[in-house]
């Protein structure tokens, strides 16, 4: 046991020396705009705290009083509107390029050693960013944001479904954790403000932190990039001004229940599931993502050079495009789709396998052939090459 414990405190040693959580060692690839993502990262980071605290100052956490408070900050504070626009936008930019540099790092490769511990983290901060986005979407308290609340919290529900744990009531523990109660309601207002807040604090703090200890550079983008995003993020929150939506309606359902676009694709995954799988898919696909650094241990980087892999990103992107379109434009057949989703990603995944094994298969003779090929003759002095010329001059 002692031999696990050094082994693991050696390898986050060494891993915690390569750690780079906003490309601030890239600044040699800044020509790259992919490359840029971490320093986006932190900046849009920073513009959702700060706007934030200006929208804590007048917002007031009750079933009664949130939609007012919010509709008073929009319409009567100054420069309320902009304020809540940059809080918005700015968390979508959030998830937009921390999902792109998940996206990067994995079709690059950055995920292997030494970099696991770099692609773990930013793997969990997607997660935490999307359990912040839901929180925060609730604290309008307007129809929407209510019912997409209560559908992300009946998921829990769904892994007292599993063989062996319904009995232990761990899904309706779950679920009652973040409620507070039977139904969504003052509680669960209260929780989802205190956890909204909270990620937020906990990750400036261990950043800071980081920032402290490696005195790194916070920052890898120009003066001028940072004002073209703050004056983009500004503009947009003037002609796209955030929907306040209706008051929350508890005995009327909305349709579609939709919630923050990044959610988008979950939602219908949950639609296509019977309930036991509806709860373990998402806790697979997490898991997934975490240990992907372990699974793929081969030195290649290059996409084509891990065809399973590059098949699984792949996939996994066209499925969250296409759940998206399928929820966003409501045109999903709950009875027809999953077959055909099934039976596609059974086919996929089956022909990436087999292309996996081929290619190592292939590689493997090559470097066969590679060892078994004579060494090239040596010449005598004074024949072929640079020394025969010279010797015949």
């Amino acid at each position: 046991m002692s031999a696990i414990l050094d082994n693991l405190k050696e390898w986050l040693q060494d891993r915690k020396q390569h750690l780079d959580l906003f490309d601030e060692t890239k600044t040699s690839r800044l020509d790259n705009p992919l490359y840029t993502l971490g320093g986006l990262i932190w900046l849009s980071w920073i513009v959702v705290i700060v706007s934030g605290i200006f929208l804590m100052v007048w917002y007031v956490p009750t079933t009664t009083g949130a939609y007012r408070s919010i509709e008073h900050i929009t319409y009567d504070i100054p420069l309320g509107w902009l304020a809540r626009g940059m809080h918005k936008y700015g968390a979508d930019m959030l998830i937009t390029c921390i999902t792109l540099r998940i996206y990067r790092m994995y079709f690059a490769g950055e995920y292997k050693k030494p970099g696991e511990l770099s692609w773990m983290i930013l793997f969990a901060s997607l997660v935490l960013g999307m359990i912040s986005g839901i929180t925060g979407y609730l604290l309008i308290w307007n129809q929407r944001a209510f019912w997409a609340a209560k559908t992300v919290l009946t998921v829990p529900t769904y892994y007292d479904e599993i063989p062996g744990f319904g009995n232990l009531g761990l899904g309706r523990a779950i679920a009652y954790i973040f409620l507070g109660g039977p139904a969504v309601g003052q509680a669960t207002i209260t929780r989802f403000y205190a956890i909204h807040f909270g990620i937020s604090v906990l990750g400036l703090i261990l950043a800071e932190v980081f920032f402290y200890r490696t005195r790194r550079r916070r920052l890898n983008l120009s003066p001028f990039v940072i004002a073209l995003v703050v004056v983009f993020l500004g503009y947009l929150s003037f002609v796209r001004l955030t929907d306040m939506g209706r008051w929350a309606n508890p005995n009327r359902t909305p349709l579609p229940i939709l919630s923050d676009w990044y959610f988008l694709a979950l939602y219908q995954v949950v639609k296509y599931m019977p309930p036991l799988w509806a709860g373990i898919a998402p806790a697979l696909l997490i898991g997934y993502g975490m240990v992907v650094p372990f699974l793929d241990r081969t030195k290649e980087t290059r996409p084509l050079e891990r065809p399973f892999f590059f098949t699984v990103g792949v996939l996994a992107l066209v499925y969250w495009i296409g759940f998206t379109a399928l929820i966003m434009l409501n045109i999903a057949v709950i009875g027809r789709d999953p077959p055909i989703i099934m039976a596609i990603t059974i086919v996929v995944m089956t022909l990436a396998f087999l292309w996996e094994i081929a290619h190592r298969r292939r590689k493997a003779q090559m470097r066969a052939a590679t060892a078994k090929a004579p060494p090239a003759p040596r010449l005598p002095p004074g024949q072929g090459g640079r020394g025969g010329a010279a010797a015949t001059t």
